[in-house]
């Protein structure tokens, strides 16, 4: 009857050791169902280009980066995206791998990118979350500013 127990423990060793009741072979019992990893549908791919054939879509070159800003002030950068455009339907479909960060990491690089409404965003954010150094306003150095009014010149002549 000790050889019984010693014979269960070293089984129960064993069976913690090699990951309980799972089976890889053997006879009996049930196997193992490997777990996959579903990367992007071929199919899928080909029916979203044949949709698009539909829309008469024509391919932008040379497009470097696109940058999506989202509410919850993060950005999906994409580097050297796939972007279709149709100008009849007002489509505008830009495909690839999405990095997405957070604006305080990209902020150098998109001041020199974007408009004037979210320049003004973006320095609410970075003023909101303590005032970044990045945030500078030395982009303006090459816009020179207004000395005299255009209109009472032009109403001497």
């Amino acid at each position: 009857m000790d050889s019984d127990a010693k014979i269960q423990e070293a089984r129960a060793a064993l069976k913690k050791k090699l990951g309980g009741n799972t089976k890889i072979g053997g006879k009996g019992g049930a196997r193992r169902t490997k777990k996959v990893n579903k990367k992007a549908d071929k199919n899928e791919d080909k029916k979203l280009k044949q949709q698009l054939k539909k829309f008469n879509v024509q391919s932008l070159p040379d497009i470097e980066e696109v940058n999506f800003f989202k509410d919850d002030d993060t950005v999906m950068n994409f580097k050297r995206p796939a972007v279709d455009f149709s100008v009849r339907d007002n489509l505008l479909v830009v495909s690839g791998n999405p990095d997405t960060k957070s604006i305080e990491t990209m902020l150098p690089d998109i001041l020199k990118q974007v408009g004037p409404e979210q320049a003004a965003k973006l320095k609410d954010v970075v003023k909101k979350d303590g005032g970044a150094a990045a945030a500078d306003d030395d982009d303006d150095d090459d816009v020179p500013e207004l000395v005299g009014n255009f209109e009472d010149a032009s109403k001497k002549e």
